[in-house]
């Protein structure tokens, strides 16, 4: 089920809701000239599920997976230009794993491992 970011609102839990029911689906963010911005997934209110994010040209900005709210597995973020910016690697309990940045040549800027 797709929802319209406009026709949402939070409770005092920060829960997402569409009229009394909490979200559970996928809600997209539009902005002011018609283009996709965001795609976020819910259950119940929270995130849950891919988020993805675009620059206003439709070229990928951010892409991941968050489970209850907490980011988990590989999270992307991309330059405009459309080179990868960040990496980030979450674990299942969303710790952060590992973590490497470019800039926007492609040049690695930081590359660095978390103990658990």
């Amino acid at each position: 089920m797709f929802i319209a970011h406009e026709d949402t609102h939070r409770d005092e839990d920060a829960r997402l809701f569409c009229g009394d029911d909490p979200v559970t689906g996928e809600v997209i963010h539009i902005d002011g000239v018609g283009r996709l911005i965001a795609a976020i997934s819910y259950v119940e209110g929270v995130p849950s599920g891919t988020q993805t994010c675009w620059y206003p040209d439709g070229k990928k900005r951010s892409m991941g997976n968050v489970r209850y709210g907490i980011a988990i597995g590989e999270w992307r973020v991309w330059h405009p230009n459309g080179n990868l910016a960040r990496y980030t690697l979450f674990h299942t309990q969303g710790h952060r794993v590992s973590l490497q940045k470019w800039n926007k040549e492609g040049n690695l800027m930081k590359d660095r491992s978390y103990p658990q």
